[in-house]
């Protein structure tokens, strides 16, 4: 995507033309094919251009209104709804960028503006009338924005990297949020790893007086949505579909050539499946990625799918004959360069290190390839494909009697499961966590799976504030906790905006059809018992991609593992990781965050044997670990 960047004055000083090109300097990549920025007194706005789709052409930020100033990076799944709304709809519609079209938006709307825009964008405006500064981001967080408040000013810009460019910032890392990496605690997502630099949270809006007083507030929630009543089943099955075509198709508007990435599951297949017919009717084609491992996959076990490149293939032969599938071995990138990668990247360590290997080799095929697009279905564990909660007690806990009723005669295939998993299980699991708990390491379940040194868990309070934010760290639901509404919630999200960073560091956009705001708004309004009944989960899914996808894929009976030859990846930078690892123990800093000692049991258990339990926690301790090690070192080196 597009880059954006600003500085607001509220002290009424001018902003420093060396400011903006500092920051300009730090994220130019962002903008490939040009860009703009203006200065009126004590505000300034930037731009940088990414050209994807055809309409980018006409792009020219900052917009300058009746009475505004934006720059915005947006790509509008409710294009055609806003060029009608502003009648542009005639002969030169074509020739009207998304960005002009949410900067008429916002000279209507104001701050309402975020409401009626659809798509992937983060906004800032400026209202020239009442010198106040609107910052905002989409309701699904698919764009970044970060900021930064100084003395007697706003720093704004969707890479850290500007802001870190400022002079006479202070820069240090934020331990709670390297914490929260370290644990996988999907938790404060407006923390960055430095302090005081903070990621606006998706689905929010920030207004900044001229006297330096903000305000934020949410601009759009999952909840509270009244349930679908269709008379027959077949009517969810036609709007899903409908509702997903439209998804994918807003994503394939850009005539450069359109990739994905491809595993085993039925997220990405489900992408696949729709995007390939698509692209054929403009007789164009799919170029889909599949991870596949160079070494043995020991570390999937019996119950995972260590090399997913013969399901990814039969969808791909089932979507279309206009799909070019690729196996990417990544034989020639190393764990170590992939969290030295995301970095970069993100400029921040972030919990799934040991994907970044194959996650940067994707990439960079696709950039190779001239791809503007890479499409992907990460969050359709919890759209497209949701199981269903299942629950008849939480349904009716949530006053959806008629849903309680159904999902209590017919979500289970017999009466003794009806018994077990409707009425035992919601009775048994306080007594369950209860006992994880006290089984765990002195009371912290998560030293088993982290590489936090424990004093450093204590000094910040981590169990008192998970037990404030009703986290479990054993990870032992209950029947009772609505699972979909969580993956919503814009202070979720360890990982959120990484993949538009990392999109914009190769020069093209990764789309994510599976987070629509439309479409999540139609699943989350869709009764339970549409998705879970007969013991069946994802039941809606199932029926609406029957004959879309293989039959083994839509069971999902065993799930893929990508990475799953990562501990043998590790054992050939063995030497590299030690070298590393004992220049971690040189840095105070890093021995008082991370428990080093840990980490290199994690690498012995590793040389002894590769398996799915020391491939596990090499992942999530030694290479979770590393990342927010070599962080500190390279913040270490940049203060010398």
């Amino acid at each position: 995507m597009s880059g954006i960047y600003g500085i607001f004055r509220h002290d009424g000083a001018p902003v420093d033309p060396i400011w903006m090109e500092r920051m300009r300097a730090a994220m130019a990549y962002y903008g490939p094919d040009g860009g703009g920025g203006v200065i009126e007194g004590s505000i300034g706005l930037g731009y940088l251009l990414l050209k994807i789709n055809p309409e980018d052409e006409f792009e020219q930020q900052p917009m300058d209104g009746n009475s505004s100033l934006l720059v915005t990076s947006a790509r509008l799944d409710n294009r055609k709804e806003l060029l009608e709304a502003f009648s542009l709809t005639g002969h030169g519609a074509a020739e009207i960028s998304d960005g002009r079209l949410v900067s008429l938006a916002y000279e209507r709307w104001g701050e309402q503006v975020c409401t009626h825009l659809q798509g992937d964008w983060a906004l800032a405006g400026w209202d020239r009338r009442e010198r106040k500064l609107l910052l905002a981001r989409d309701a699904c967080g698919n764009a970044t924005l970060y900021y930064y408040e100084g003395k007697g000013f706003l720093a704004f810009a969707t890479s850290i990297k500007a802001l870190l460019a400022i002079p006479g910032v202070k820069i240090e890392p934020d331990r709670l949020r390297l914490a929260e990496v370290l644990v996988s605690w999907q938790h404060d997502a407006e923390l960055t790893a430095y302090k005081g630099f903070r990621r606006l949270l998706w689905a929010h809006a920030m207004a900044v007086n001229a006297e330096g007083r903000s305000r934020m507030w949410r601009h759009w929630s999952p909840e509270g949505r009244a349930l679908l009543s269709y008379r027959r089943d077949e009517e969810y099955e036609e709007a899903f579909l409908e509702q997903y075509t439209r998804a994918v198709r807003s994503c394939l508007r850009s005539q450069k050539p359109i990739a994905a990435t491809l595993s085993g599951g039925r997220d990405s297949g489900s992408v696949a499946a729709l995007a390939a017919p698509l692209l054929a009717q403009q007789g164009r084609c799919l170029t889909a990625y599949t991870s596949v491992p160079c070494f043995a996959p020991d570390g999937a076990g019996g119950h995972k799918q260590g090399n997913e490149w013969g399901l990814a293939h039969a969808t791909a032969l089932m979507a279309g004959d206009n799909v070019e599938h690729l196996p990417v071995d990544a034989q020639n990138y190393r764990v170590l360069q992939g969290i030295e990668h995301l970095l970069d990247v993100h400029d921040g360590p972030g919990h799934a290190a040991g994907n970044q290997y194959w996650l940067q080799a994707v990439t960079e095929a696709a950039a190779k390839n001239g791809s503007a697009v890479v499409l992907t279905g990460q969050m359709g564990n919890a759209a497209v494909s949701w199981s269903g909660n299942g629950s008849a007690l939480l349904a009716l806990l949530q006053g959806r009697r008629k849903t309680a009723l159904s999902l209590l005669l017919h979500a289970e295939p017999n009466p003794w499961l009806t018994i077990k998993r409707q009425i035992l299980k919601p009775l048994l699991t306080p007594g369950i966590r209860a006992f994880r708990r006290l089984r765990s390491l002195r009371g912290t379940p998560w030293q088993s799976y982290s590489a936090l040194n424990a004093r450093m868990g204590l000094d910040l309070h981590l169990q008192a504030r998970m037990r404030a934010a009703a986290f479990d760290p054993t990870y032992t639901f209950s029947p009772l906790e609505d699972m979909q509404l969580p993956f919503f919630k814009p202070n979720w999200g360890i990982g959120c905006g990484i993949s538009s960073e990392l999109g914009a560091r190769h020069s093209l956009s990764f789309l994510d059809p599976t987070f629509n705001r439309s479409l999540v708004e139609f699943i989350l309004q869709v009764p339970d018992d549409q998705f879970r009944r007969n013991g069946q989960a994802s039941r809606l899914f199932r029926k609406a991609f029957a004959s879309r996808l293989p039959q083994p894929v839509l069971d999902g009976r065993i799930k893929g593992l990508q990475a799953a030859d990562v501990g043998h990846r590790v054992l050939r930078e063995r030497m590299e990781i030690e070298d590393c690892l004992n220049s971690l123990a040189c840095l105070p800093e890093v021995t008082e965050i991370l428990d080093l000692q840990r980490m290199r049991g994690c690498l012995a258990d590793l040389a002894k044997s590769v398996n799915p339990e020391t491939t596990q926690r090499a992942g999530t301790i030694l290479l979770r670990g590393l990342g927010v090690g070599i962080f500190l070192r390279h913040l270490a080196d940049t203060r010398s």
